[in-house]
């Protein structure tokens, strides 16, 4: 009784639109609720997982080189479960981006790009990318050497585009070299701009999710199979966020992040390696080097993301079991073939010029200390 009489009192207050409400969340499943289709959710899960964290991050952190280092030291050893919240982020942003590879992954298996769903495509890749820029900006903010070296390296990156390269370092840097403004700027870049951005797009995303069926199974028996989102689908939904945040637990526990010393701008001698998800491009830069360094840093990743986009638009193909679309399957095998080769040839190769950076000469020391790689360079690396 008291029950009915709370959705009464909900119901006037939402101008009786509990109906609608009721009608969405019970929304039929074609082929019924299945583990795979958790993944949204849990891109969901992982994004509120992020902001929570961040937000708890934030109540202690100084983006300022002089603080920054000494403020996560302090979350990370000081502050009662510091070091929970930030391997629940830290850990939590790989885990944002499998999940969003196979949650990709899975759409383009099923067709789900096709019409009448270019949009929701669209979206979910802007997720993507914004993801990507989330794992980026956020690198720096430790202020520790693989931040600092890893953001010069990325920057550099940028710097490589086509007559636009130099003004692109400088919007990312604000100014030559990487400093308290770019600390600021990143700082500012991923926990205002991007955290808005991906909660519109996302919200977009979820919108034209209720009004796009679930793209129908291939097989014809499994699509007589109807569930509904409600509870069927959003139990699995549930269970896969606890099992995830429980993996993200142990890993916290077992596997804290790690900080480096305190960034030193005159080090030269240090070797950045980049997070996993990062390894691509860098073993593509191990191909590409001197004239040709444009093809692994420009032209390759650039064209992976406007075929990307532009997919809906290309593959005109309607059907949707993977068996009857032999070109767009050998496309799907040979991207992630790629991206796990690359991936593996970096986490096992060492950093470029390691061995000297192991035993470092003391002219090597002395070429450091002084800060003589402003103006003159060794091994292509320098001013």
């Amino acid at each position: 009784m008291a029950g009915k009489a709370l959705l009464r009192w909900f119901d006037i207050r939402i101008g009786g639109k509990s109906e609608d409400i009721d009608r969405l969340m019970r929304k039929p499943i074609k082929g019924g609720a299945r583990w795979m289709f958790s993944l949204g959710a849990l891109n969901l899960y992982l994004f509120v997982n992020q902001m929570l964290t961040g937000i708890f991050l934030n109540l202690y952190y100084v983006p300022s080189p002089d603080h920054a280092y000494d403020a996560v030291k302090f979350i990370q050893s000081e502050t009662d479960f510091g070091w929970l919240v930030r391997g629940l982020h830290f850990w939590g942003a790989s885990a944002m981006i499998v999940s969003l590879m196979l949650h990709v992954t899975r759409v383009y298996t099923f067709g789900a790009y096709k019409k009448p769903r270019e949009l929701m495509w669209l979206s979910g890749a802007l997720l993507l990318l914004l993801t990507v820029g989330f794992a980026f900006t956020g690198y720096l903010l430790p202020w520790d050497q693989k931040a600092y070296w890893a953001t010069v390296v990325g920057t550099n990156v940028a710097g490589t585009a086509p007559v636009l390269g130099p003004y692109i370092v400088k919007v990312l840097r604000g100014g030559a070299e990487v400093s308290n403004i770019t600390l600021t700027r990143f700082f500012t870049i991923h926990t205002m701009f991007l955290p808005w951005t991906l909660a519109a797009v996302a919200a977009f995303h979820l919108t034209l999710q209720q009004l796009v069926d679930h793209t129908p199974p291939w097989n014809p028996e499994k699509a007589k199979v109807v569930a509904p989102f409600f509870p069927d689908q959003v139990l699995k939904d549930m269970v896969a966020a606890l099992g995830v945040f429980v993996l993200l637990i142990v890993l916290a526990y077992s596997a804290p992040p790690t900080l480096e010393a305190l960034a030193d701008p005159t080090d030269k001698t240090y070797n950045p390696r980049p997070e996993w998800y990062f390894f691509f491009l860098f073993q593509l830069l191990r191909y590409f080097e001197g004239r040709l360094e444009i093809i692994g840093t420009m032209v390759i990743p650039n064209l992976f993301v406007v075929v990307l986009l532009a997919l809906p638009f290309i593959d005109r193909n309607p059907e949707l079991n993977p068996r009857k679309r032999p070109v767009a399957m050998s496309a799907l095998v040979f991207v992630l073939a790629g991206y796990i080769t690359l991936t593996l040839l970096a986490s096992t190769s060492p950093p470029k010029g390691a061995s000297a950076a192991g035993s470092p000469t003391p002219g090597r020391l002395l070429y450091a200390k002084l800060g003589c790689g402003t103006c003159h360079s060794i091994a292509g690396a320098g001013g």
